[in-house]
Order: structure tokens, then C-alpha cells, then sequence
């Protein structure tokens, strides 16, 4: 309960706002009775940051789809939902975070959960390049990239309350042309009436 509450506030007062007193007081406690549970605010932070890093990829990691391109766009429609539904217990405080600008355990771990998607993401293109549906010579990196902003791209919307870029469809338009570019070449198709090769002496 007292995590889900930091949470909340950092989502609405940032991390400089986020104070012990203010935590204590909406999660109906003394700031003793919070110290037995939490021995610093950091420590209460660090809590917070773990419960909301449950949450953080499960748009990457729950996606779906027969292969590797068919997850990409899984995901992006995963994140436009996602991002909804973790508006004020993810996207909101994470930004907050990030705006926070200080070089803390806070900040770092912020960067680190970013490279652990980054690679996952990387690793899942290199698979569609072996099973053949991207192209061999597109940087993974380039696609992974690509992916990570268009999440940010929707969080960032929210934010400013255009929704309806996500909502309207937009989003999703552009992100799926843009997967479209890193494919590999689809074979052409065998033409049904030319006539069949002479057999073979």
C-alpha cells in the first residue's frame, strides 16, 4: 500500500515532491510507522521504482504473433493500450523521474531497464533475420530503436493530452510503415500460366 502510494505522488509531485511526510499522510500513517517498513526515503524510492519496473516491459513481453514482424506491430498495439491503462501508475511517475534530472541510483536504474528492452528487443530481430522475414542487412539496433519510440512517442502524447494521435490510429499507421522498411524482400510469386519446364533428357 505505501509503495502503491509513492507511486501515485510521484506521478503527480515528482520526485522532489514525493516527500516522506506526504507519503505517510496518503498512506494514513506516522512517518515512524512508514521508517519500520522503509528505513530511508530512498529506500522507499528504490521500492517504488522495482514495483513499477513489474510493469514496464509486459507491453514488449506479452506481445503475440506467427513471426518475428507480426510481434513488432503486436507490441506497438500492445503499448497503445498499455500506456492507458498505466498512465498514472507508470507513465506518469516514470517521466517525473526522468525530469527529475539527478544522478541517482533512480536515474540509473531508469537507463538500465531501457538497455535490458533494448536488448531484448535486439535479440528478437536478430531472430526474424534468421527465420527470414527481416531483412539481412538492416541494423537490429535501427529496429529496436524504432520500436522504444514509438512507445515514447504515445507516452509523450498522453502527456500533452493528445491521446487522439494514439487513439485515432495514427501512432499505429506510422509504425507499421515503418516496420514495413526493415522486411526482407518477399520472393515473387510463380506465375500460375507459363508453361512448365521441358523435362529433362
Amino acid at each position: 500500500e505505501i509503495v502503491g502510494v509513492t507511486i501515485r505522488l510521484l506521478g503527480t509531485y515528482g520526485v522532489q515532491g514525493t516527500t516522506v511526510s506526504r507519503i505517510a499522510a496518503a498512506a494514513g500513517i506516522s512517518r515512524g510507522a512508514l521508517y519500520q517498513h522503509f528505513p530511508t526515503r530512498e529506500a522507499l524510492l528504490e521500492a517504488a521504482l522495482d514495483a513499477m519496473g513489474e510493469r514496464s516491459s509486459s507491453w514488449i513481453t506479452q506481445s503475440s504473433g506467427a513471426d518475428v514482424p507480426e510481434r513488432l506491430v503486436s507490441m506497438g498495439d500492445k503499448h497503445s493500450t498499455w500506456s492507458s491503462t498505466e498512465y498514472n501508475t507508470f507513465v506518469r511517475p516514470f517521466f517525473q523521474l526522468i525530469a527529475s534530472n539527478r544522478e541517482t541510483a533512480l536515474t540509473q536504474w531508469i537507463v538500465e531497464r531501457q538497455q535490458e528492452d533494448l536488448r531484448y528487443l535486439v535479440d528478437l530481430v536478430e531472430e526474424g533475420k534468421r527465420e527470414g522475414t527481416i531483412a539481412a542487412d538492416v541494423e537490429s539496433e535501427d529496429v529496436a530503436w524504432s520500436l522504444l519510440l514509438h512507445a515514447w512517442g504515445e507516452d509523450i502524447a498522453r502527456l500533452m493530452g493528445v491521446d487522439r494521435f494514439v487513439t485515432e490510429g495514427a501512432s499505429s499507421r506510422i509504425l507499421r510503415r515503418l516496420l514495413a522498411t526493415y522486411l526482407a524482400p518477399t520472393p515473387p510469386a510463380a506465375d500460375p500460366s507459363a508453361a512448365p519446364a521441358p523435362a529433362a533428357d
